[in-house]
């Protein structure tokens, strides 16, 4: 096998994954969420935050002097965290992370051994 089968392999491998419940469940639960426009809001003004606190951070600036923009921050995460719809995206996004995780851990593990057989 050379590296162009093993590349189209691969890509036969994400198709099986794409169909799996759990990818499903997480499209699904994406999709709730951006179709909540208070939490997309929500998260664009976080994310504007946490870019702003990270330039603050980068000059070595005191917290001190952006400690409002933190506060606003943790608000904002609250209110987010308190939304059904990213609750449930988190949730499906954290199931989806533990599958891709296991899959590649199932695949280091396989190389590492057979690395080993081999050697």
């Amino acid at each position: 096998m050379d590296r162009i089968d093993l590349i189209v392999q691969a890509d036969e491998l994400a198709e099986l994954i794409l169909h799996l419940p759990e990818v499903r469940s997480y499209r699904a639960a994406e999709a709730r969420m951006e179709a909540n426009g208070e939490a997309m809001n929500l998260r664009r003004r976080l994310f504007e935050l946490r870019e702003q606190i990270a330039e603050f951070q980068a000059r070595r600036v005191p917290p001190l002097h952006y400690s409002y923009l933190l506060e606003e921050a943790d608000e904002l995460l609250g209110k987010l965290n308190a939304m059904p719809e990213v609750q449930a995206f988190e949730e499906a996004q954290e199931k989806l992370n533990d599958l891709l995780d296991a899959i590649s851990s199932r695949l280091s593990a396989a190389v590492e051994k057979r690395t080993e057989d081999r050697a």
